[in-house]
């Protein structure tokens, strides 16, 4: 989906138009009418898939806090919106929150039980807690519903080898290794 430029000064819906007014007194007409085309429209912000964009735009720019805010109000508008529970736990876990992106993890496969992407991240969030067995687990779930999801091999490969299954892990690498090399310079999907 191809992202379109915004006045990104406000976060939240326009509330008040007497906040908009006063915005608009202190520009120049040329700067009035650039910030006129690019204010959204209330229906367009009352779009989950609007505030999933825009928690995206956030968090590529490094506002953490602010892209989670932003992913909680497309929740709100859309409780089924994979991407924004997904995202939001990554936020968390990349904070040590990692409770709170467990939750969001389990929210996903709630509704989606077989997404690999977030059975893999569950996974990374519970070998964060030392949980390798179960992390293990997601890993090898993940690898079920995508065999060629280079990523999850190799967060399967160091699960075995915190578990002390040296043998097994360097398999698991050495099909990491392969698949990453084969993907052609694509990142990795974890």
């Amino acid at each position: 989906m191809p992202s379109r430029e915004r006045n990104t000064r406000k976060f939240e819906p326009l509330q008040n138009l007497f906040a908009l007014n006063g915005m608009l007194m202190n520009m120049s007409s040329h700067n009035l009418m650039h910030t006129i085309l690019m204010i959204p429209s209330s229906g367009e912000t009352q779009s989950a898939g609007y505030w999933l964009e825009k928690g995206n735009e956030l968090c590529n720019s490094g506002q953490m806090e602010e892209a989670i805010k932003a992913y909680e109000f497309a929740l709100s508008l859309d409780a089924t919106l994979i991407d924004a529970w997904n995202n939001k736990g990554l936020i968390l876990a990349n904070q040590n929150r990692l409770d709170e992106a467990l939750q969001c993890f389990d929210e996903v496969l709630k509704i989606s039980p077989r997404h690999a992407y977030t059975l893999s991240n569950k996974g990374m969030v519970l070998a964060q807690q030392k949980k390798y067995q179960d992390a293990l687990d997601c890993f090898e779930a993940a690898l079920v519903v995508d065999p060629y999801f280079a990523g999850a091999w190799y967060n399967k490969a160091l699960a075995m080898q915190c578990l002390g299954r040296g043998r097994e892990a360097m398999a698991a690498m050495k099909t990491a290794d392969k698949l990453e090399g084969n993907a052609g310079g694509c990142r990795r999907r974890c």
